[in-house]
């Protein structure tokens, strides 16, 4: 968790409340790329371009 902090958060301190933070922003980051991938998967197995 602090590795994830630091590098989300590098100029915070290691409290409670960055910690949340960074883990926040690296879960919301997680799922925003299986959106994109699963949407780039679905245009490439539908065959249209847009």
């Amino acid at each position: 968790m602090l590795t994830i902090r630091r590098h989300l958060l590098p100029h915070e301190d290691d409290s409670e409340q960055s910690i949340a933070r960074a883990l926040w922003l690296h879960k919301n980051n997680i799922q925003n790329l299986e959106i994109v991938t699963a949407n780039g998967v679905n245009r490439a197995f539908s065959g249209k371009s847009n």
